[in-house]
C-alpha cells in the first residue's frame, strides 16, 4: 500500500504552485532557533509597556471621584411683606390657588434662558430645587396672604364651597434673557381667571401681568433666582389688587405691617 506523502513534500509541493512573486519561504527574522519560536523585539516590547502604563495612570485619574458642580436654586418670598388693613376695615376673602399651568419648556428642573427669539437654553448644572410650578404657588400663596383684603389661601383646590373665590393660574414665560454682548435680563409672564364660588359661580376677572424686564448678568443664577422671585410677588399683589375691595367701615383706612 502506497503511503501518503509527508507533511514536508505537502508543503514543498504547495510553494512551487505558488505564482511567481511569493516568496517560497516563511520569514524566520526573529526566531529563537533554541525555543522554536518568534521572539518579540525589544523596541516593541518596550513601546506595549509604556502603552500599558500610560493606559493605567490615566484609567486611575478617571476613576476618582469629581465633584458636582450642580447647584440648585429657589424662588423665595420677599422679606418686607405689603401693609395690610387693620381687621374689619375690609372685607377679607379665602381664595384658592388651582394648579399653575407651565407651558412644556418650563417643567425641566434645569433653569432657562432664552437666547434668542425661538432658541433656548437649558441650564444643566443650574436646576431648580423643586417643581418650578410648586414653588410659584408658594411664593403666591405667601404673598396673596398678605394682602389687606385676602383671609386665606388654599393651593391646589378645586371647587371647594368654603372659598369665595379660585384663581387659575397659567404662566407665560419665567426664565432669563442672554443677549448678545454676554448682559440679560429677566423675563416673566403670567394670566389669571378669578371665579367666584356658590351656585352663581362666574368669572369676575381675567388679569394679565408682564414684569419689567429687570437686568440680569446673564451669568449668576443665583441673582436670576431673586429676579425671579421679585417678578412673581409682583404678580401676586396685582392679583390681590384684582380681587374685590369692598370697605366694611367708612372712613379713611389705616394700615398695619403684617407679621411674615
Amino acid at each position: 500500500m502506497a503511503q501518503p506523502p509527508s507533511l514536508n513534500m505537502q508543503l514543498t509541493r504547495t510553494t512551487e504552485s505558488l505564482p511567481p512573486g511569493i516568496p517560497r519561504k516563511l520569514s524566520t527574522a526573529g526566531a529563537d532557533p533554541k525555543k522554536g519560536r518568534t521572539s518579540v523585539p525589544h523596541h516593541l516590547f518596550v513601546l506595549l509597556l509604556c502603552a500599558f502604563s500610560f493606559c493605567a495612570l490615566n484609567g486611575c485619574a478617571l476613576l476618582q471621584p469629581q465633584a458636582d458642580p450642580t447647584r440648585f436654586y429657589v424662588l423665595t418670598v420677599q422679606n418686607a411683606p405689603p401693609a395690610r388693613a387693620v381687621e374689619g376695615e375690609f372685607k377679607r376673602w379665602k381664595v384658592g390657588l388651582k394648579p399653575v399651568e407651565l407651558p412644556a419648556y418650563l417643567r425641566s428642573k434645569a433653569m432657562v434662558v432664552r437666547t434668542g427669539t425661538n432658541e433656548i437654553h437649558f441650564a444643566d448644572f443650574d436646576r431648580w430645587a423643586e417643581p418650578l410650578d410648586q414653588g410659584i404657588s408658594r411664593v403666591m400663596k405667601e404673598t396673596l396672604s398678605s394682602a389687606r383684603n385676602v383671609e386665606s389661601v388654599a393651593l391646589n383646590s378645586h371647587g371647594d364651597d368654603t372659598l369665595d373665590y379660585e384663581v387659575a393660574i397659567r404662566i407665560l414665560a419665567c426664565e432669563g434673557v442672554r443677549l448678545g454682548n454676554g448682559s440679560g435680563s429677566i423675563r416673566f409672564a403670567v394670566t389669571w381667571e378669578a371665579r367666584s364660588v356658590g351656585t352663581n359661580s362666574t368669572v369676575t376677572n381675567r388679569g394679565v401681568f408682564t414684569a419689567h424686564p429687570v437686568a440680569w448678568d446673564g451669568k449668576d443664577y443665583g441673582q436670576l433666582a431673586e429676579r425671579l422671585s421679585e417678578a412673581v410677588a409682583d404678580a401676586s399683589k396685582a392679583l390681590a389688587g384684582d380681587l374685590p375691595m369692598d370697605a366694611t367701615t367708612p372712613g379713611k383706612t389705616s394700615t398695619v405691617t403684617a407679621k411674615p
